[in-house]
């Protein structure tokens, strides 16, 4: 492991560390590099600032080792919310912060080329794609911060079965209505 990688996962183990006891709008730089005995200068040569930090976390803890795999929408979802129901704290407190450079964006960011990878074999129409992959990461951010802010009490496959139900039954509803 390289000098950078360490650095960083020093500074990912502090944040973490911090967003334990608090939210991540009352944790600074400061804090950061203090848990990790670094200095400033340190934190800035890796990341922009700590939302920076923590969509690299998201990023190397989660999306690398997904990123070659195999799976159907369904399997990805099911994947992303065991990943945050394990990790809920963190993310719970990640997703409260909205705005640029926000995990919320991020998290929709990477989410929508997948969503629309998946959706061009779905729909007809392939000019409307875009809008309707923006549609279901918009709905999906919203859903899966929506469970963890309410504690996660619904263990991620059931709560991914839960939504899948629903998106399809709509469709069939949509369907039947044609």
């Amino acid at each position: 492991m390289s000098d950078s990688q360490i650095t960083k996962k020093a500074l990912a183990e502090s944040i973490k560390k911090l967003m334990e006891e608090r939210p991540l709008k009352k944790i600074n730089i400061s804090d950061i590099v203090e848990g990790c005995n670094m200095n400033r200068q340190s934190f800035y040569y890796h990341f922009k600032d700590k939302y920076d930090l923590v969509n690299w976390i998201y990023n190397t803890e989660f999306i690398v080792t997904i990123k070659d795999a195999s799976m159907t929408s369904w399997e990805l979802l099911e994947k992303i919310c065991d990943f945050f129901y394990k990790n809920q704290t963190f993310y719970r407190n990640a997703f409260q912060v909205t705005g640029q450079n926000s995990f919320t964006e991020y998290f929709v960011e990477v989410l929508h080329p997948i969503l629309k990878v998946q959706l061009k074999s779905i729909f007809e129409n392939k000019k409307n794609v875009d809008f309707y992959a923006t549609f279901f990461a918009d709905a999906i951010r919203v859903s899966i911060s929506r469970w963890l802010f309410e504690g996660a009490v619904i263990p991620p496959e059931q709560f991914v079965e839960l939504l899948k139900k629903a998106v399809e039954g709509v469709a069939k509803s949509f369907g039947d209505n044609n």
